[in-house]
């Protein structure tokens, strides 16, 4: 079975503030790097604004009453993050922190709420964004842990590629996937079966990013 699933949207939004300079201008819209590892937004504080993900990658995850940390995704360009908050007036729901060094627009949330009311362009692709994001999210919860693990892989792989002094090794993956090393040795070995990435050891040697940009656009996987 094929479904598609909804990328393109998350990066219009990034599209759109890079070429809007006076729009950037006009409602104070800066930006902020962020060092690989950094804390970005820890749950259960108070909002720090709506934060847009320009390049890099993050990881957001949940702690729960228990103690038990749950990695929610791994996400690149066009990522949104605090804008739940904004609307809610509530506090951060997750963690959000960066796996290599990142960019991100932060806006002030009185101010995002303003851009919604303003700016009908901007509210349409934030609104899509958000779309998009419940629509991938319910796509992946109907699909196999193992699957949304391969999903996430082809995502940081992605990104990653877009870094080429780093060097992309098994450790690296592993840690950023949460997983073991055995399952990600037969993922790794799936994409290099579809010609994909070719591995030396234990570093991804080399990766065809525009197969992967297609593969992410059209996901095949069966629903058992």
């Amino acid at each position: 079975m094929e479904e598609h699933f909804y990328t393109e949207y998350r990066t219009k939004i990034t599209s759109f503030l890079q070429g809007n300079g006076t729009l950037l201008a006009q409602y104070q819209i800066r930006e902020v790097q962020l060092a690989a590892q950094d804390i970005l937004l820890k749950q259960g504080t108070a909002p720090k604004g709506v934060y847009i993900l320009a390049s890099g990658l993050v990881k957001v995850t949940r702690t729960t009453a228990a103690g038990q940390v749950f990695t929610l995704g791994v996400f690149g360009p066009g990522e949104v993050e605090g804008d739940v908050e904004a609307l809610m007036h509530m506090p951060h729901f997750c963690t959000v922190q960066a796996l290599t060094a990142c960019r991100f627009y932060h806006i002030n949330s009185e101010v995002f709420l303003k851009m919604l009311a303003r700016e009908e362009e901007f509210n349409l692709l934030m609104h899509r964004s958000m779309a998009s994001k419940m629509l991938n999210t319910s796509l992946q919860s109907s699909i196999q842990n193992t699957n949304r693990l391969y999903f996430t892989l082809l995502i940081v792989l992605r990104e990653l590629s877009r870094l080429n002094e780093l060097q992309i090794s098994k450790p690296l993956l592993t840690e950023l996937l949460g997983t073991s090393q055995r399952n990600l040795n037969r993922l790794l070995r799936q994409l290099e079966e579809e010609n994909l990435i070719k591995v030396k050891g234990t570093l991804v040697a080399s990766i065809d990013r525009q197969k992967i940009e297609k593969r992410i656009e059209t996901y095949d996987f069966e629903i058992q």
